[in-house]
């Protein structure tokens, strides 16, 4: 029988250690994934499209300015700052406009909320559960396959900014949902077109590093999803007519009805959670407000469109006259705050500037919840 050469010798002796070195590598990985992850230990998401133990630096100069931003959802896909789950005094829920994805931890309208009660002497925690692009489907959805996941979470108060979001989806009325409670694309909560790749990004301990650190690579070039065209400097008239709310009202009201059972079910929810709703109203930055009289902006072919205006204080309506209804906490801020060039950065989402202005107007409408 011959012998191997030297060099077939040393080949064989550089797989042996290649071999050892992956084996005690792929060790390393089981036991990290085993202590770190989810899979036994800790709170497992499964296929929930949450986003956590997630932090990025964005990049905002393009947007407002603003330099670099801090963006961070903890282990349980919250945003804010609280002791334990269990200490909540207010949980913020919406879309995108209550996320606020580029708007630093310390600046979003909900952060400024709880700054306001610090400076007033009365400390309250607010913790943003915000969820770009949900509707109140994904808004309701929230209690069924997200919040029970979340350990002892409980809190004294749930604040929905509604109307955006339910805007943008009503349909007249021979276009409506085949059904109230239907899932949206954007309210969808779990991944059942790639559930394994979820399950992975869920519970690996090793995915989320990698997914941190690729994230803190990338923030220098962050590419920002949402727009970065404003309505700022547009010349602003009023339309020849005025705007019909009324007429936009039965236009969609099989929408708006179905929109209705849903705000009563967001409601019942709250409370089965254990918590009193707040609904909140909202504008769109595509109109102006000035000494009562509303503006639309001028487009290039010299027409005033005020048809966002209409669909969504039609929605507005709907909101105050359902949460009066079931007996929640009615904040029609839309009627009552007003705003202009600088407090958007892009046609839906605020700015810090239109956030500190959200945040201090509804902090001057929870302080009595509060502070006696």
């Amino acid at each position: 029988m011959n012998k191997p050469s030297s060099n077939q010798s040393r080949i064989i002796r550089a797989c042996r250690i290649v071999a050892v070195n992956l084996g005690l590598l792929l060790a390393g990985a089981l036991v990290a994934e085993l202590i770190f992850g989810s899979w036994v230990i800790g709170e497992n998401y499964g296929t929930l499209v949450i986003p956590k133990n997630f932090t990025r630096v964005f990049d905002v100069d393009s947007l407002y300015g603003g330099g670099r931003i801090l963006y961070k959802r903890d282990e349980h896909g919250l945003r804010g700052r609280y002791r334990s789950p269990s200490e909540i005094d207010i949980l913020t829920i919406g879309g995108s406009t209550t996320n606020e994805i580029f708007i630093d931890e310390d600046s979003t309208w909900s952060a400024i909320i709880a700054r306001e009660f610090k400076a007033a002497g009365r400390p309250v925690t607010v913790v943003n559960a915000g969820v770009d692009g949900q509707s109140t489907v994904g808004n309701i959805k929230n209690f069924e396959l997200w919040f029970p996941m979340i350990p002892g979470l409980k809190a004294r108060y749930v604040l929905a900014l509604l109307g955006v979001n339910d805007a943008a989806v009503i349909k007249s009325s021979d276009e409506y949902f085949a059904g109230p409670f239907q899932k949206l694309k954007q309210d969808r909560m779990v991944d059942l077109l790639r559930p394994s790749k979820q399950y992975l990004i869920n519970n690996s301990a090793l995915y989320a590093l990698f997914r941190n650190v690729r994230g803190m690579i990338r923030a220098r070039d962050a590419k920002l999803v949402h727009s970065t065209k404003s309505y700022d400097g547009s010349e602003w008239r009023a339309p020849a007519a005025p705007p019909n709310i009324e007429r936009k009202e039965r236009e969609l009201k099989n929408g708006l009805d179905q929109y209705e059972q849903r705000l009563r079910e967001l409601a019942r929810r709250i409370r089965a959670f254990g918590a009193e709703p707040i609904y909140v109203t909202q504008h769109r930055p595509s109109y102006r407000i000035c000494d009562g009289r509303v503006l639309g902006r001028v487009a290039d072919d010299g027409r005033v469109d005020l048809s966002e205006f209409e669909t969504l204080m039609a929605v507005n309506r709907r909101t105050m006259a359902v949460c009066r209804d079931v007996k929640a906490i009615c904040i029609d801020l839309a009627a009552e705050l007003f705003f202009t060039d600088g407090d958007h950065y892009d046609q839906l989402h605020t700015s810090p500037k239109g956030s500190e202005k959200m945040g201090k107007y509804l902090f001057g409408k929870l302080r009595s919840l509060f502070i006696m």
